[in-house]
């Protein structure tokens, strides 16, 4: 197992145009450098995971974060680089770091110990939770129906929510009339 312990700095980025984005978790501690690489929906989860472990188990909810060191020139090769096969997240609360476990498919499929273990601050946690946000936020639009995303714009979306007679997501609309039942309702 590799264990760098509290890193200096760490942060996520998509690579590629919206649509065919990879994404990655960077870590800096002193020279070394990491990359794990992860599908959106990983890294959205994990960004979730992450805020939930804080919100339960940080003994300074609420406060705000302090500023972060950011991770700076990343090298187009990072000492460690792997692609994530199963990760895990703990919380130590003497000294508010959050701890990643991360496995490569090789240790995974033996059922090795962590290939990976990493620990942040609540700074940096709070950091990255919004850099996450934003990194997932960043792709292609979707759609207001169905959730999934919109094609770009040479190629019309043909949502399942429309039966295929509209080429453009229609938003449902609420009439003046659903809202006056919806109160008559509560009120009984």
């Amino acid at each position: 197992m590799i264990d760098l312990g509290l890193v200096d700095a760490v942060d996520a980025e998509a690579i590629g145009q919206p649509g065919q984005r990879t994404f990655r978790l960077r870590a800096r501690a002193g020279a070394t450098y990491v990359a794990l690489w992860l599908e959106k929906e990983q890294l959205a989860a994990l960004g979730r995971s992450i805020s939930q472990l804080l919100a339960e188990r940080s003994m300074r909810r609420g406060q705000p974060a302090t500023s972060v060191e950011p991770v700076g020139n990343f090298p187009q090769r990072a000492q460690v680089e792997f692609q994530i096969a199963r990760m895990g997240l703990d919380y130590d609360v003497e000294e508010e770091q959050t701890i990643l476990l991360a496995d490569d498919p090789q240790a995974a499929e033996r059922r090795d110990t962590p290939a990976l273990r990493v620990a942040f601050s609540r700074s940096q946690a709070l950091t990255l939770i919004h850099i996450i946000e934003e990194v997932v936020a960043g792709g292609r639009p979707t759609c207001p129906l169905c959730k999934q995303p919109l094609d770009f714009a040479n190629a019309p979306h043909e949502c399942v929510h429309t039966n295929g007679h509209s080429k453009e997501p229609v938003p449902p609309r609420e009439s003046i009339e659903d809202d006056d039942e919806d109160e008559d309702e509560s009120e009984n």
